[in-house]
């Protein structure tokens, strides 16, 4: 995904980079090509009369040869043509009607891509005239204004805060994440709104959540197996809702005869097995705070962190939630080591498992 994909035009005016109906459409003027259907997708750029920049379909990926640092490739190339995203925000702030959408996109080759509701040919003209590098963006039709968008944004916030994990301004749509026991609520986006907003349920997109495949799979790792780390949970309680989040404590003890750096988070995340199971089968989907925790411990000395844990599947055999039924969780501690010179590595203390129960 680009650094930057699609944001708001407030977020735009503050950054140039970084990193997270009511709609309608006019006819053609007479003798004028009429415009194509907006496409869902993300095929090669296709011109339109007078538009050489239009595409139906954007082509996505990683940049070729990128390494990812701030340095590099990709980086570079969107600094080279970040003084055409001001210039693209301040069109689009004489164009509100219509403007849907500005970002860049990465693969094969950097670019901006600008998204309007309609009149692509005029709006193309016009950014062309204006823009440093005329042909380095592609326009797209979309089917709904950011400013609609946002006041579709605003509404559910109002009506489902508490259910939401978050919300937040997709390319062209609203992604929309609700927790996994939020089915109703799911239902009634989708019939008001349709296509506007794409929601995730849990983990598994709605309403197919086969659509995209089990999202289950081998715990992240490395589980360091040699550090003298031993971790231990305690849950708040041994039975949960389906679809419910839980919470807990572990506790991290130095069973070596040397101290040991600690270096983690103050809340740890809890992952759902099948009893006996490798992999596992349900996860926590909501935010948690990027607060650093460091503690140096003594041999035999002992640290508590807080624990969350969820009830979202991970696979759509088994629904948005994990059926009712006796499960148990295991906690991967996050472990850092520091480098001066080179990148922080991350391993994990894997807990031993207790018990849980789901419930309807």
């Amino acid at each position: 995904m680009s650094p930057l994909q699609s944001t708001s035009l407030a977020s735009l005016l503050a950054a140039v980079v970084v990193t997270v109906a009511g709609c309608y459409s006019s006819a053609p003027a007479p003798g004028a090509t009429a415009e194509p259907p907006a496409s869902g997708s993300p095929v090669a750029p296709l011109a339109t009369a007078g538009c050489p920049n239009f595409v139906e379909i954007v082509e996505t990926g990683p940049l070729p040869g990128d390494d990812g640092t701030e340095d590099g490739p990709l980086a570079r190339e969107q600094q080279r043509i970040s003084g055409d995203v001001d210039l693209a925000i301040q069109y689009a702030a004489d164009h509100p009607d219509e403007f849907a959408s500005v970002r860049f996109e990465n693969g094969p080759r950097v670019r901006l891509v600008i998204g309007f509701t309609a009149h692509i040919e005029e709006h193309c003209a016009a950014l062309r005239a204006i823009l440093e590098f005329p042909d380095e963006f592609e326009i797209i039709r979309q089917p709904a204004t950011e400013a609609r968008l946002l006041t579709i944004m605003d509404d559910l916030s109002a009506r489902y805060r508490e259910r939401m994990p978050s919300i937040g301004l997709g390319a062209g749509v609203l992604d929309l994440a609700l927790r996994a026991d939020g089915e109703a609520i799911a239902a009634e986006v989708l019939a008001e709104y349709g296509e506007l907003v794409r929601i995730t349920l849990g983990m598994l997109p709605y309403p197919d959540r086969f659509a995209g495949g089990s999202q289950c799979g081998p715990l992240i790792g490395p589980i360091d197996a040699e550090l003298s780390l031993v971790a231990a949970t305690t849950l708040a309680g041994d039975t949960i809702r389906s679809g419910m989040d839980f919470r807990g404590t572990v506790s991290v003890r130095n069973t070596g005869a040397d101290p040991i750096d600690f270096q983690s988070g103050p809340t740890q995340i809890a992952v759902v097995f099948l009893p006996g199971a490798e992999a596992p089968s349900g996860f926590f989907t909501g935010g948690l705070d990027s607060i650093g925790f460091g503690k140096r411990l003594a041999p035999g000395e002992s640290v508590d962190l807080e624990v969350v844990g969820g009830t979202a599947s991970c696979d759509p055999a088994l629904g948005y939630a994990l059926p009712p039924g006796d499960y148990e969780v295991k906690v991967p501690v996050v472990q850092l080591t520091m480098h001066d010179n080179a990148p922080t590595e991350v391993s994990y203390v894997l807990s031993e498992p207790v018990p849980l129960t789901i419930t309807p």
